[in-house]
């Protein structure tokens, strides 16, 4: 993700956003919340990528009180992250410390999940219903730091599980109070027929999280699927999500939806057809119940060419190149013990769920699976990342083993074929794929001198390589061709 003083964002080119699309369409549109998508400039900010009002944040996670940047990495820093822009009569975009400091002053100690709700409330309200409305509303809930609010811990019992857990579950109670008051308040502002609501994470919930705080665990549990955020396992890749509105089918759908197929979609929706070619597909038949075949049979989840790492999904199966686990998040559904908890977690009530019974196979055992050699084989010192050899190949059947526990390539060779087709999407791809951005020279990434730069990591970023150096560790990350073809 994008770090604070990073001079790199989105391009400008060769893209066009969910919202310029929504907006070519007629809609009036809002962002409220995270942006985390750059602001090395104003061009690379919410209102120049077709949003016409934002109040939020432009990193990733922040303090949910003081809205202070909580970059664990950089102790001592006091930069707040709290901003609201509005653009002029020319098109400029109009934001001035002193309207953010003003900003911040009259919100700081102002919970971050009432301040974003009471504006997707306030803009709403103001909202003239003769033009349609395009809002995201994107909530730090339930990233680190875990600060829930007393009245919604207080609604977690104290005997559910150990007190992270709680604070996980109590930030989760009050992101469910703000989508209810935004719902009350289509409603009363006679949208609520109208409106389609989506709901949806950015990724598995993080299991653990060195360096972000005392434990090592952060609350999340993705059982019964394997891995957390940063991974991709099923844990890391898989979120929770849903659709409401007039029309849309009611039920659980086993289709493939990728986070790509929302722009296609929903620009269908709005009748506005996108400009450039789409790695997304249009799941509106999906979504009404007119779909007699699955829109989207495969997918390609990951081609990392720092991290050395691919996956790619067809039908049922999953290939997965390298290591899925660039941190030692291999073994989780199981999360390290806590230092303040008495048991492991997850607990009973989670493991035995109504959920973990929808899903097929036996899942008692599961845990027990993960402990085997084949959890561990990815802690090994591979040579040749990135070629298709029996240590660096895994294929899982999703829909009999989804929490990933029994690699198919590994135990039996009538498996190969597929896999060397699955591995040929995924190489084929690749040699498509431009430098990432931070090795081209016009987006390499710079250190701010904030507060006079106390614990700010440093970066070099030289042609071929990139440097992350801070008081633990160095690790180098080149960028050469990596799948073979």
């Amino acid at each position: 993700p994008l770090l604070y003083g990073a001079k790199i964002g989105l391009p400008l080119s060769e893209n066009q956003l969910l919202p310029q699309i929504m907006s070519e369409g007629g809609y009036k549109t809002a962002l409220v919340g995270k942006w985390h998508l750059g602001y090395a400039s104003w061009d690379y900010t919410p209102l120049k990528r077709g949003f016409d009002k934002f109040q939020g944040m432009y990193g990733g996670f922040a303090d949910y009180f003081t809205h202070e940047m909580a970059e664990p990495e950089s102790p001592g820093l006091e930069v707040f992250d709290l901003h609201e822009q509005t653009l002029d009569a020319d098109g400029n975009v109009v934001e001035t410390d002193e309207a953010n400091r003003k900003l911040i002053m009259d919100t700081y100690g102002v919970f971050s999940e009432k301040l974003f709700t009471d504006k997707a409330v306030e803009i709403i309200e103001a909202h003239d219903t003769r033009d349609p409305l395009f809002l995201t509303v994107s909530y730090m809930n339930p990233h680190s730091p875990l600060q829930p609010l007393d009245e919604d811990l207080a609604k977690v019992p104290a005997n559910a599980t150990n007190e992270i857990r709680r604070k996980f579950s109590a930030l989760m109670s009050s992101l469910d109070s703000g989508m209810q008051q935004i719902v009350e308040a289509l409603r009363a502002n006679g949208m609520g027929d109208n409106t389609i609501v989506i709901f949806t994470g950015d990724n598995g919930g993080a299991v653990q999280g060195p360096g972000r705080g005392t434990s090592p665990w952060i609350g999340g549990n993705n059982y019964p699927y394997r891995g957390s955020k940063w991974t991709i396992w099923e844990g890391g890749v898989k979120v929770p999500a849903f659709v409401w509105g007039a029309g849309i089918v009611q039920g659980v759908s086993n289709q493939l939806f990728h986070i790509t197929d929302w722009l296609p979609t929903l620009a269908k929706i709005a009748r506005v057809k996108p400009k450039l070619e789409l790695d997304g597909v249009n799941q509106m038949d999906v979504l009404y119940g007119y779909a007699e075949e699955p829109t989207r049979t495969d997918l390609i989840l990951e081609l990392d060419p720092c991290y050395k790492q691919a996956a790619y999904i067809t039908n049922d199966y999953k290939l997965i190149v390298g290591d899925p686990s660039p941190r030692p998040y291999d073994e989780v559904f199981r999360p390290l013990k806590v230092a303040d908890a008495t048991t492991y977690y997850p607990d009973d009530d989670t493991m035995y769920s109504t959920y973990s019974k929808y899903l097929k196979g036996n899942q008692t055992n599961f845990i027990e699976k993960l402990t085997d050699s084949n959890s561990k084989k990815f802690y090994q010192n591979i040579s040749e990342v990135g070629a298709f050899t029996t240590d660096n190949i895994m294929l899982f059947d999703l829909s009999s083993d989804p929490s990933e526990s029994y690699d198919l390539f590994t135990e039996s060779s009538r498996f190969e074929s597929m896999a060397r087709k699955m591995y040929s999407v995924l190489a084929e791809n690749a040699a498509k794929m431009g430098k990432p951005l931070f090795f081209v020279d016009e987006f390499k990434l710079t250190v701010q001198d904030i507060e006079n730069g106390v614990g700010i990591k440093t970066y070099q970023f030289e042609e071929g390589e990139v440097e992350y150096d801070d008081t633990s560790e160095t690790k180098l990350l080149k960028w050469t061709p990596w799948l073979e073809d």
